[in-house]
């Protein structure tokens, strides 16, 4: 699992391996927040899971599948990157 914070958010700066250790690490990216939702979305023929805190994007994170396994798991949070969803998140309402 990667995480891409752009230096803008706190986050881990190197990749986390193994079930255990990336189970653990979403569990601390989304614990604590208030009113936080995850939404399953398709981008691009991609599994995306949109991270919700209120109504502010928060983080999207992308899943690449092989067969039945997940093999690799990037994290945004980086706000700049985000602003493109919070945009369009806004425009829906």
């Amino acid at each position: 699992m990667f995480f891409d914070g752009g230096g803008k958010v706190r986050t881990l700066t190197r990749p986390v391996h193994g079930a255990r250790r990336v189970t653990r690490s979403l569990l601390t990216l989304l614990a604590g927040r208030p009113r936080t939702t995850l939404h399953c979305r398709s981008v691009n023929g991609r599994t995306r899971i949109v991270v919700r805190y209120g109504d502010e994007v928060a983080a999207v994170i992308s899943l690449d599948v092989a067969g039945d396994r997940t093999v690799q798991i990037w994290a945004v949070l980086n706000p700049g990157k985000l602003r493109h969803w919070n945009r369009a998140a806004t425009q829906e309402k």
